[in-house]
């Protein structure tokens, strides 16, 4: 039997060994970490099924029918695609910019702090960098592969991109009204950025720790930390944003940003903190 999706995309009893399968392909992949017997996937498969913690659906990433799967309630790291492995924010991401941006192939884009299927889905474009911070590096060199740029001083040319992307970054810049200044300068008339930030449930950004101009910050609570692709430290949160971002990045940037939430069970978009924003340059 294939695989039948039911109206709201969760398997139900009955709908079989091809989805065993696939899950048991996929598991080991998913969590490498664990040793599992083929058997004991199987049996994992089938109470899966059984539970409903499985959907049928369409990878934005995959760009086919998959599985998703989700093994903890936190579904903003733990609901993957069985076949890429993406979690709901990379999904999310390419998915705005299939729809907002579809002939993005053929433009110039840059990645800060790329990880992930999402950033490998985005070097297909013709014209694709990206970089990632280094301490020490000097900004504008290749180090290990990447370029080197601080995001409140990028050695970008003015108008050089038609996108540029980052993937929860944002919370952790020292000087964010620098940052978005900056990514406005380097992107073409037209152009966007693109970026996913976890958006809390207030009003105003909470401020969790104040820089000064020589680079040392103070902590305004106990100490936040993300993980960091290119450091085993993580990543210090600098700021939980709230709705405010919108006006934050007008006025600091010049550019008007759309909040875009997603909820789709079928494209595997689900979970916390599931926003993408669009900045667009006039």
């Amino acid at each position: 039997m294939g695989l039948l999706r039911p109206r709201d995309g969760t398997l139900r009893r009955g709908y079989g060994a091809t989805v065993t399968s696939r899950v048991v392909q996929a598991a080991s992949r998913i969590w490498p970490q664990q040793t599992r017997t083929v058997a004991n996937w199987q049996r994992y498969a089938r109470a899966a099924v059984l539970k409903g913690d499985l959907n049928v659906g369409w990878c934005p990433i995959c760009e086919g029918r998959t599985v998703f799967v989700w093994t903890d309630p936190w579904l903003r790291d733990h609901y993957r695609c069985v076949r890429c492995h993406s979690i709901p924010r990379w999904r999310a991401l390419i998915h705005v910019i299939e729809n907002r941006f579809p002939a993005w192939r053929s433009g110039s884009i840059h990645e800060v702090a790329p990880s992930g299927p999402a950033s490998r889905k985005l070097a297909e474009a013709a014209d694709y960098s990206s970089s990632h911070f280094f301490p020490g590096v000097p900004l504008g060199s290749t180090h290990d592969g990447f370029r080197c740029e601080d995001l409140q001083q990028l050695t970008l040319p003015d108008g050089s991109l038609d996108l540029f992307v980052s993937q929860d970054v944002m919370e952790h810049i020292p000087r964010p009204e620098r940052a978005f200044a900056e990514i406005a300068r380097v992107l073409r008339p037209g152009g966007a950025h693109v970026f996913t930030v976890p958006i809390y449930g207030r009003p105003e950004t909470l401020v969790r720790v104040e820089p000064d101009e020589t680079g040392n910050v103070r902590l305004l609570m106990e100490a936040d930390y993300h993980g960091n692709p290119v450091s085993d430290e993580g990543s210090l949160v600098i700021r939980e944003w709230g709705a405010d971002i919108v006006n934050f990045v007008r006025e600091h940037s010049g550019l008007e940003t759309e909040v875009i939430e997603l909820h789709d069970r079928f494209r595997g978009l689900d979970g916390e903190f599931l926003q993408v924003l669009v900045s667009r340059k006039p």
